[in-house]
């Protein structure tokens, strides 16, 4: 499995079978090969624009990395302050 994060503003579009935890939305994916950040992104109907940060295994990534079983992804929208 893969466990999802989505933080922020984009936590509302996981609200389907998420576990809400302070301004974030956590789910499971089940891992397949060829299955991309970009396919998850999709398939919880996140609008692409709003995806301005993601990580795999708390290192920065892009939207077209290859993920396999047991990888954690993050999804941030754009962020700022101080």
């Amino acid at each position: 499995m893969i466990s999802v994060r989505l933080y922020a503003t984009l936590a509302p579009a996981a609200a389907a079978g998420a576990c809400p935890s302070q301004g974030s939305a956590e789910f499971q994916v089940e891992a397949r090969p060829g299955l991309r950040v970009r396919d998850i992104v999709a398939q919880r109907d996140v609008p692409l624009e709003r995806v301005q940060v993601v990580t795999v295994n708390n290192v920065r990534a892009g939207l077209d990395t290859a993920l396999v079983d047991g990888d954690q992804v993050g999804l941030f929208p754009a962020l700022s302050g101080g």
